[in-house]
This record gives C-alpha cells, structure tokens and sequence, in this order.
C-alpha cells in the first residue's frame, strides 16, 4: 500500500479543510460585492434627496412627497445593509465601522486602518 490509513486521513482532512475555506471565500466574496452594491444604491438615494431639497429651496416649491420617497428608500436601504452587516459577523467575520472593510472574527482591530473592532 503506498499511504496508510493514517497518512490517507490527514490528506482527507487537509482537503476538506482546504474546501471549506475556499467555500468561505467565495461567500465572502459574494457578500462584499453584494454589500458594494447596496452602499451605491444608497448613495444615489442620498444624492437624489439632496438634489430634490436644493431644487425645493431654490424653487420656493415643496417637494415633500418625492423628498418622503427618498426617505423611505433610503431606510429600507439602511435597514437592508444593517441585516447584512449582522449576517456577515455571524459568519465569523466583522465589518469594520470604520472603513467597511471585512475582517476575522478573532481581529480586535482593522488591519486596514487600525480601528477598534469591539
């Protein structure tokens, strides 16, 4: 036999170890450009109700139903990243407060930019 059982069981649980960080990965990976889209989609929505309360100012006409809208998005929007945010840290990883940026569970502070994590 060229491996015994014992050598053979390692491989196993090297590889299974090796699959299950990758597959970390890719869920992490999903998760950052999901949570990218989102911080976009807000910012439009932040930029729009800037736009609508300049336009309301200068113009003298009151746009609170559109202003209200973007209100309303723009919560959902926050209350959407929030609940992602939370998935993420159950998944072993923090969001830092800071920067955004993904960080281990076990990190006390942002290795990009050296916020406190806890």
């Amino acid at each position: 036999m060229l491996f015994d059982e014992n050598t053979m069981g390692g491989l196993r649980s090297v590889l299974d170890s090796a699959a299950q960080r990758t597959a970390g990965a890719i869920e992490g990976s999903r998760n950052v450009v999901e949570r990218a889209k989102l911080r976009a989609s807000l910012n439009d929505a932040y930029r729009k109700l800037g736009k609508a309360e300049y336009e309301a100012a200068v113009n003298g006409v009151s746009s609170m139903e559109e202003i209200n809208m973007l209100i309303g998005k723009i919560t959902e929007l926050r209350r959407q990243m929030l609940d992602m945010e939370r998935g993420m840290q159950r998944g072993g990883t923090l969001t830092c407060p800071t920067c955004g940026k993904l960080n281990s569970a076990d990190d006390m502070y942002c290795p990009a930019c050296g916020a406190q994590l806890r």
